[in-house]
Parts: C-alpha cells; sequence; structure tokens
C-alpha cells in the first residue's frame, strides 16, 4: 500500500535453559593412616601362658615371683588392650568377650597365687609343729619299720626284731617284682640281721633303687606276713630336711615310719 510501510517483526532467538553447572567436590584429604597394631588374640594369649607358669613346691619365693611375672603381664596386656581400642576399625570393632574372658582368667589366676600363700602358711606351721613334737621323740624308745633300704655298694643289710623260729624272706624291687627269696632262721630276744649280696636268686647283680624286704613265717597258704620293724632309742632330732627324722643307733628314721613310742 502506498505511503504504508512493512513492519516487519524483529526475529528473536530466546535461549534454552541450560542446566545448571555441576561443580565437583574437592577431592577429601586421605585419611592419615592408622597406626599398626600387632595386638592379637595369639599375643595377648602368649602373656596369659606366660603368667601361668606353673608353681613349684620351693615355697612362698615361687609364689612372689609368679605374682610379680603375673602383674608384668597384666600391665603389659592392658598397654596392648587399650592400644587396640584406640586403633580399632569403628566398622569393625574387636569382640568385647575376647578381652573380658582374658580379665576373668588373670582375676582367676590372682586367686591362686593368694591360696598358694595361705597354703605356704599352713605347711610352714604344720612342720613347725611337727618339730615340736618330734622333739618329745628325745630319750624315748620307739619301733619304725625297718623293711626298706638301698643296696650298698657289696652288700646290703636290715636289721630288725622277730620273735624265734623259720622264716622265709623275700626281697622285691621297686616294681613289687621278688628278686630274692631265702629261707632263714631268727633267733628272738635280741635283733637280728639279714646280709643280702646285692644279686638276684640267678646270681645277676641287682640295680640302684630302693628294695623292700618281706618276712613270711610258714609254708603254703598257712604261710602269715610278718611285719619287718626294729626298735630301739632315740638320740637326736632333725629338721632341716624335707621330712623331719630321728636317729636311732645309726639309722636316720623318718618320723613317718615310726610305730610305737615306749617310755
Amino acid at each position: 500500500m502506498p505511503g504504508s510501510h512493512g513492519i516487519g517483526r524483529a526475529s528473536s532467538k530466546i535461549p534454552m535453559d541450560r542446566p545448571p553447572s555441576r561443580r565437583r567436590s574437592p577431592p577429601m584429604p586421605a585419611s592419615p593412616p592408622r597406626a599398626a597394631v600387632s595386638t592379637s588374640e595369639s599375643e595377648r594369649s602368649q602373656a596369659m601362658v606366660d603368667s601361668t607358669s606353673p608353681v613349684s613346691n620351693n615355697g612362698t619365693s615361687n609364689t612372689s615371683a609368679s605374682r610379680s611375672r603375673l602383674s608384668t603381664n597384666f600391665d603389659t596386656f592392658l598397654l596392648m588392650l587399650t592400644t587396640q581400642l584406640k586403633n580399632q576399625d569403628p566398622t569393625q570393632p574387636m569382640d568385647a568377650n575376647q578381652f573380658t574372658q582374658q580379665l576373668v582368667q588373670y582375676s582367676q589366676i590372682e586367686q591362686q597365687l593368694s591360696t598358694n600363700d595361705k597354703l605356704d602358711k599352713l605347711i610352714a606351721n604344720s612342720q613347725g609343729n611337727q618339730a615340736t613334737t618330734a622333739l618329745g621323740y628325745l630319750g624315748t624308745k620307739v619301733s619304725f619299720d625297718a623293711s626298706q633300704a638301698t643296696p650298698g655298694t657289696s652288700e646290703t643289710k636290715w636289721t630288725f626284731t622277730a620273735a624265734t623260729g623259720d622264716y622265709t624272706v623275700r626281697i622285691r624291687d621297686a616294681a613289687g617284682k621278688v628278686v630274692k627269696e631265702q629261707a632263714v632262721t631268727v633267733t628272738g630276744g635280741a635283733p637280728s640281721s639279714y646280709t643280702w649280696d646285692n644279686n638276684r636268686s640267678d646270681g645277676s647283680p641287682v640295680g640302684t633303687g630302693t628294695y623292700t624286704m618281706e618276712l613270711w613265717q610258714g609254708t603254703g597258704a598257712a604261710a602269715t606276713k610278718v611285719n619287718v620293724v626294729n626298735t630301739g632309742q632315740v638320740s637326736s632330732v632333725d629338721t632341716s630336711g624335707s621330712e623331719i627324722t630321728v636317729t636311732v643307733g645309726t639309722q636316720k628314721v623318718p618320723v613317718s615310719k615310726i610305730k610305737s613310742i615306749t617310755l
């Protein structure tokens, strides 16, 4: 149309919405390495084994030594345990039952050592009472078991008292086997003696050890066993050994072998 201007629409491009950019998170710093802990179950068990070494029968000194070892190992055990707890993996915590059981074991060992202390005191008191009682043997006439002897260099001698009669002597080794059998005649009223040449019935020599003499009166099924005993006066008492002994003549006799006492 004349005089008219064509109106042109300016085309505008509407930008499409862009998705928001995603920022990458900065890398997490590496966690510091955990301290290596070698507190394994076997190592803690070994500490327990060391502390449970058997206590010998030497008395208080051994009990004290065991108590000292227990204290040292217990301190080591606690140090290892606390170190492991500090460095354990939170996602896999250690089993509390394991160290709880070991704590209980330590407590039980402590109780055993305390019991040993009390037993040591009881033994010491008992030995003191026995020593006091043994002093009462001085000057008395005692009858004691004289059946056992240790072979001498060339012969072994038993001294005993028995009624007059014919007897059979049987000598047995520590295993109870008869190594010698011989008929003897005993005259009563005085101590008798039997001397053995340390040879078996077949003439072969015997070894070392303790041998027991049996005295049998009669023959066959009617034979009766007679106690092999000796008598004498006690001249001294010895309390220095593990068992108290008294001296009768030239023999040292354990008080446990004394059968009777007369004044």
